[in-house]
């Protein structure tokens, strides 16, 4: 067992200095567990312990809660085997971390034997604290938020009375339009507006009136290649230097919005029927 012990500190000591090149977090709420993780976790909330592990600057804490007696077990995993997948799963390296904060919350009874093998994990080599923390109700990771699925529709859209084909996803039964596909559609007409992006930022713009120069990826036809992750945007959107709000997804790097949505923030038309699907009239404003 005590061979098995130097191995779990060494493995922890390894992958803390694999010194990986990401930003120092800034996290304050438990970090989402990784899903091949549940199987660790579960050792502990069988017999009533929950951990919590946050960064907070450059300290890395640890929180026990529940109760119970904390012994070398929940030492080995919560320090060694969590955090190594911690390290795996969200790119710890040494240079993130100068130092440990080990809670222990007032539910728990004992955590001398616990306490002697943290000090045997960490070898001296990181500074670290034990405390108790107020706290009686066991905080547990967040689970991780199921992936929005973006799918290929073939709903059809007409600009002023004629076909168009843009590349259109439909997600949580809405579909969703390249900002830039639908530029190049209204371009030369009475709402035509010009697509920007301004990375100091991190904002789409869009500015009505002016006209859009076509790019190579624009109304690329109906989407391929099946279902796709999408993720919610978080750029910034500007019309005509205002900021608005708006419901966008990214979908493989591009930015993807509901029709009435650009409708109501560009003012053009935008309808539906059962002959003809979705339509845009821009020689109309926009109407609920």
């Amino acid at each position: 067992m005590r061979k098995l012990k130097k191995v779990l500190s060494l493995a922890l000591v390894l992958v803390m200095c694999l010194g990986l090149t990401i930003p120092v977090f800034a996290a304050t709420e438990p970090w989402t567990r990784a899903p091949h993780m549940d199987s660790v976790y579960y050792k502990f909330e069988e017999e009533g312990i929950f951990v919590t592990i946050y960064i907070e600057g450059s300290t890395l804490h640890i929180n026990y809660t529940g109760s119970g007696t904390l012994d070398y077990r929940y030492a080995d995993y919560g320090i060694g085997e969590l955090l190594g997948e911690y390290s795996e799963y969200y790119g710890l390296s040494r240079d993130n971390i100068s130092d440990f904060a080990i809670g222990i919350g007032l539910g728990i009874d004992d955590y001398s034997d616990f306490e002697g093998r943290v000090d045997d994990i960490l070898d001296n080599q990181y500074p670290y604290s034990i405390s108790r923390i107020d706290s009686a109700i066991p905080a547990q990771p967040q689970q991780p938020a199921a992936e929005t699925i973006a799918s290929p529709t073939n709903d059809k859209l007409e600009v002023n009375g004629t076909a168009a084909n843009p590349t259109v996803y439909k997600i949580n039964d809405s579909n969703y339009f390249k900002i830039r596909d639908v530029a190049a559609l209204l371009n030369g007409t009475e709402k035509q507006f010009a697509v920007g992006y301004d990375g100091a930022k991190n904002a789409v713009t869009a500015t009505t009136g002016q006209g859009y120069d076509k790019q190579s990826g624009d109304l690329a036809g109906a989407a391929t290649g099946g279902s796709q992750t999408a993720d919610p945007s978080n750029d910034a959107i500007y019309v005509n230097g205002e900021k608005i709000t708006a419901e966008v997804y990214k979908i493989n790097g591009s930015n993807y919005f509901k029709l009435r949505d650009l409708g109501k923030a560009l003012d053009f038309y935008v309808g539906w029927s059962v002959d003809r699907g979705m339509y845009i009239e821009t020689n109309k404003p926009y109407s609920e």
